[in-house]
C-alpha cells in the first residue's frame, strides 16, 4: 500500500504532511533512513510508520510511503481500485 498523511483540520486541511520528498519518487531521499531531511520531516515519517505498524503493516525501508499488510489474506493476488 502506498500512502501519506494529510491534515484533517485547520488552515492546512487537505494538504499533505511534509515527508521530505514525494511519494513514488524513487531517489535516495525516499529511503526511510535518509539523513538529509529536517527533524520535522523525520518526525512525520516516523509518525506514518508508527501508525501503520500499529495497524498491522510492515514498512519497506526504501520507500517511506510503502507498507504491506503483515497477515495478508490473499498473498498471491493483486487488486486494482479506481480512485474517485
Amino acid at each position: 500500500m502506498d500512502l501519506t498523511l494529510i491534515y484533517l483540520e485547520g488552515e492546512k486541511k487537505g494538504n499533505t504532511l511534509d515527508m521530505g520528498g514525494n511519494w513514488d519518487f524513487f531517489g535516495i531521499q525516499s529511503n526511510y533512513f535518509f539523513e538529509d531531511i529536517t527533524k520535522k520531516q523525520k518526525s512525520n515519517r516516523k509518525l506514518l510508520r508508527e501508525i501503520m505498524e500499529a495497524g498491522g503493516f510492515s514498512p519497506y525501508d526504501e520507500e517511506w510511503w510503502h507498507f504491506t499488510l503483515k497477515k495478508e489474506p490473499f498473498p498471491n493476488r493483486y487488486f486494482d481500485f479506481v480512485a474517485h
